[in-house]
């Protein structure tokens, strides 16, 4: 018997070779496009032939933060059926951009409870599907969440499965604390790195706490960061299929950080260059002044960013980050607050892993950074 209707609890997407399943998920989002093209010909209006081109499949993940691995992680750590072995070399975006992984989406019957042992109603396969979008959310409203995209050009309808026995109602977080939320966001001295531009936070780059309480100099309201990856298709005659999808480097990685505002914005911006000195992430910076003909003269400087949750998501955006707005907004007549939003970008510098990962270049480990040195990063 058909079901009436699919809601979340008989869903369960599974990502890599197609058996681990995604802990967290909120939503997904599966879209086919066929790309047709239309040939006409002279001495009749009708069309003389829709020429098929290949089909064009997306998927769309969304989880919580919860201590299980990132659909980011799993999609270019777990490999694939059609391409075994193709993982990460390192946690960056040049270590990951080769990486394919399946994508099942499997649907049980509307009567059940879970999804846990049971034989699936049906079932939809993407193999080989590489990833095209990443984005993080840490709000002070709500859960820290991910969103990815998943491109490819297969999508087949199959028969039944058998669901993971983990989802069996009793499936819960991994991390100590629960879904990370915004008391997860790890500050302090020695973990979460900011710009120092923004008024509050310390040279070395921490929000430090207010006189040792519970509050810190700077408050957070939202932080967010994202990349398109911008695939392109390679083909080449003898068959219809793409060999490759690359990543239309340079990518450029994008981060937001708004505010409640305390002192305004605090930043210098004129036509000729605020600042003399070194422009680097660790140049000296005065107050521009009459110099040599030759001395650095800018508004902006390189800065560093690492972001770092509770529940073992670490996001690395190097160092040489560059402001390119800020949104100064609110405090109307209305009563609310005036909010501040720094936005910044920098290009192909995005290192995302998780605790609960596999890091190709050192095997498994739960240490970030441990996994990360045979690569050539270190800590921030």
């Amino acid at each position: 018997m058909a079901n009436n209707r699919i809601y979340y609890a008989i869903q369960q997407v599974a990502l890599g070779t197609g058996t681990v399943p995604v802990h967290g998920l909120q939503s997904v989002g599966l879209t086919t496009n066929f790309n047709l093209e239309q040939v006409f010909e002279l001495g009749q209006l009708s069309i003389y032939q829709n020429v098929e081109n290949i089909p064009e499949i997306e998927v769309t993940l969304n989880k919580v933060l919860d201590g299980y691995p990132l659909a980011y992680v799993l999609a270019t750590e777990g490999g694939t059926s059609i391409n075994a072995g193709l993982v990460a070399s390192s946690p960056d975006l040049a270590g990951r951009q080769n990486a394919r992984a399946d994508m099942a989406l499997t649907i049980y019957n509307d009567t059940v409870t879970s999804v846990g042992g049971q034989t699936s109603f049906s079932r939809v396969s993407c193999p080989g599907m590489y990833v095209s979008s990443v984005s993080y959310t840490f709000p002070v409203d709500g859960n820290f969440t991910e969103d990815v995209t998943l491109v490819g050009n297969d999508k087949i309808w199959t028969g039944s499965a058998t669901g993971d026995s983990s989802f069996d109602d009793s499936d819960e977080p991994v991390a100590n604390e629960g879904v990370n939320r915004r008391q997860h966001l790890v500050m302090g001295s020695g973990n979460c790195v900011f710009p120092t531009q923004i008024p509050g936070i310390s040279a070395d780059g921490f929000n430090e706490l207010i006189g040792g309480g519970s509050g810190h100099n700077v408050h957070f309201q939202n932080v967010t960061v994202s990349t398109d990856l911008g695939r392109e298709s390679i083909f080449e005659l003898g068959t219809l299929v793409p060999y490759h999808r690359f990543v239309t480097f340079p990518v450029e990685v994008t981060s937001e950080f708004e505010v409640i505002a305390t002192s305004g914005d605090g930043i210098n911006a004129t036509e000729s260059g605020y600042y003399t000195g070194d422009y680097s992430y660790n140049g000296s910076v005065s107050v521009a002044g009459d110099t040599s003909y030759c001395d650095a003269r800018f508004n902006l400087r390189d800065q560093k960013i690492y972001l770092e949750t509770c529940e073992g998501t670490k996001i690395y955006l190097g160092t040489k980050n560059k402001l390119s707005s800020v949104n100064y907004t609110g405090g109307d007549t209305g009563g609310g607050n005036v909010t501040i939003s720094y936005s910044y970008s920098n290009f192909n510098d995005f290192v995302v892993a998780h605790s609960g990962g596999v890091l190709p270049a050192a095997g498994p480990s739960g240490n970030f950074w441990a996994g990360l040195s045979s690569s050539g990063y270190s800590a921030p």
